[in-house]
């Protein structure tokens, strides 16, 4: 009696398997590092191998799909901070995909650091489908300068602008970080892109609320990025890349710092002001 229980056990566990190989799915972060308060992107994949038709989101829906995210170890499940869904309302025909990105700090808290792990999860008709767990780290990043800015309308806020580096795809990148003070609010971080190894970035903080950085990108180029903030808002203005009046001798570029002389060679011992980065 026992050995046909146990044959029947075998039998059920290799129907689960074969029904799970029905259904693929695959969570991928953008990144396997992000710096605190940026973005962080997923790609979600659902391949439907088997022989039923898969409703999402439709009034006759037969399936759930949603994320879940761990903090910290694998059994610290974080509870989702909206209850929008993870996907627009689709039909999936057997032999088909889905692929889809979301932005996962919209639903889930990420803003502290550490080590979070996260699969995506497919319910359809009554049987629980998960992709792999992925892992990725949430870290403050290598502070190189920092402004604060105060607000005359509100004289109590303060905001804080952090340029921070981290390492990403093979090459040291920058971010700009955002926090109030008092209420602790962290606005989403902007990626800077990337950063000539051993260059010093700046930041200007403008009484009229403008900020700005510029960080060199190469030996002949720059970036330059402007942000608006005000006390309700923060937004990205402007951003471009210049290349070095040394190179160009561009009166636009040179005109970013005050320095209006006419087209021409420029001679480095005179015009020293755009050589921040030393």
């Amino acid at each position: 009696m026992v050995k046909k229980l146990l044959i029947l056990n075998l039998c059920f566990a290799g129907l689960r398997v074969f029904g799970a190989a029905d259904i693929q799915l695959t969570l991928l972060p953008a990144y396997t590092t992000f710096i605190r308060g940026e973005v962080v992107v997923v790609q979600l994949e659902l391949m439907n191998a088997g022989r039923d038709l898969i409703k999402e989101g439709t009034p006759d829906a037969n399936s759930r799909l949603f994320v879940e995210v761990y903090h910290g170890d694998r059994y610290n499940q974080l509870k989702p901070i909206t209850q929008a869904p993870f996907a627009k309302a689709f039909s999936l025909n057997p032999g088909t995909k889905h692929i889809s990105k979301i932005q996962l700090d919209k639903w889930f808290n990420l803003l502290k650091d550490g080590r979070y792990y996260a699969h995506l999860v497919l319910l359809c008709n009554g049987v629980r489908h998960e992709s792999t767990r992925k892992v990725f780290d949430v870290v403050p990043g290598i502070p190189i300068a920092e402004g604060v800015q105060m607000f005359v309308e509100n004289q109590q806020l303060k905001r804080t602008f952090r340029v921070v580096s981290w390492s990403r795809s093979q090459s040291e990148s920058l971010f700009l970080r955002i926090e109030d003070e008092p209420g602790g609010a962290v606005w989403d971080t902007i990626d800077l892109g990337a950063q000539l190894k051993g260059s010093q970035p700046r930041l200007d903080i403008s009484e009229a609320g403008e900020i700005t950085v510029v960080h060199r990108t190469s030996q002949d180029a720059f970036h330059r990025i402007v942000v608006w903030s005000l006390p309700e808002s923060v937004e990205i203005a402007e951003r471009n890349v210049l290349l070095d009046p040394e190179v160009s001798a561009s009166q636009r570029v040179r005109s970013l710092y005050g320095e209006m002389v006419e087209e021409g060679p420029v001679d480095p011992d005179e015009k020293k002001w755009w050589q921040f980065w030393k």
